[in-house]
């Protein structure tokens, strides 16, 4: 079982977690932005865990996890449109849970304090992986991606979640598609920190999503059901994402 952990020297959050990480596991560092990877500057394995910023234009601490990929013809930030990268949701709410857990050893240090920990929805480059990928980021401006306890956090979580996978020491839940609510997934979020779910791709209320990303939701994940954030999700959405599912035998449930 090969893990591929992947810094860019281009970026400074990167670069932070590498740090604390490159004294337990190898890591795979490149000159180029992370965002324009594709699976052809890859070595081949079975995950690949990217180590990155975060940003946004609330600039609000953050530490999230998200797995990559473009769910419309939207293509601003890289990658090919309507593709999307392979996920686990064990691996992902894993993540999720140790970097909460972790982060809130450190919640006395005034530096670190004020930080949000959740998940993101799928967005972004790179969407051609073969195999299931996940962003660990820090958010969401210089001074939180250069800060030491934050690049420690997610450096732990990582390798905290990896030996988990690898000696298959984590409990069995339903592995869940969330659909609807804001890019922070808050509803989903909350679920998988409470212990309900495994999550794996999240698809937000802005993202309506076709009948092609529908198929590749449930062939590039294991998912035992799917999610709705019913008053989180459009009505003409709701309507489709249930047809499909009915079709294909995917239980569902509203939230």
């Amino acid at each position: 079982m090969k893990f591929l952990l992947i810094s860019s020297n281009k970026d400074l959050a990167s670069k932070n977690i590498a740090n604390h990480i490159k004294e337990y596991f190898d890591v795979f560092e490149t000159d180029k932005e992370l965002l324009a990877l594709t699976d052809a500057d890859l070595k081949k394995a079975d995950y690949y865990i990217f180590l990155s910023k975060h940003r946004s234009m609330a600039n609000k601490p953050s530490l999230t996890v998200h797995t990559p990929g473009n769910l419309t013809e939207n293509n601003d930030f890289g990658g090919n449109p309507k593709e999307i990268c392979p996920c686990d949701a064990v691996l992902n709410t894993l993540l999720l849970k140790n970097i909460y857990k972790n982060y809130k050893s450190y919640y006395g240090n005034s530096k670190i304090k004020e930080f949000d920990v959740s998940f993101e929805v799928v967005h972004h480059s790179p969407t051609d992986l073969k195999a299931p990928t996940v962003f660990v980021e820090i958010g969401s401006s210089e001074k939180e991606w250069v800060l030491k306890e934050a690049g420690e956090i997610i450096a732990k979580s990582v390798l905290e979640t990896i030996d988990a996978i690898k000696t298959k020491n984590y409990e069995k839940k339903i592995r869940a598609i969330g659909f609807g609510g804001g890019h922070y997934a808050p509803k989903f979020t909350k679920l998988a920190l409470e212990d309900k779910y495994y999550f794996g791709y999240l698809v937000p209320k802005y993202a309506s999503v076709s009948e092609e990303v529908l198929n590749q939701l449930i062939n590039k994940m294991e998912v035992d059901k799917a999610l709705i954030d019913w008053k989180g999700c459009r009505g003409e959405d709701r309507r489709k994402y249930i047809e499909f599912f009915e079709k294909e035998g995917i239980e569902w449930e509203r939230v």
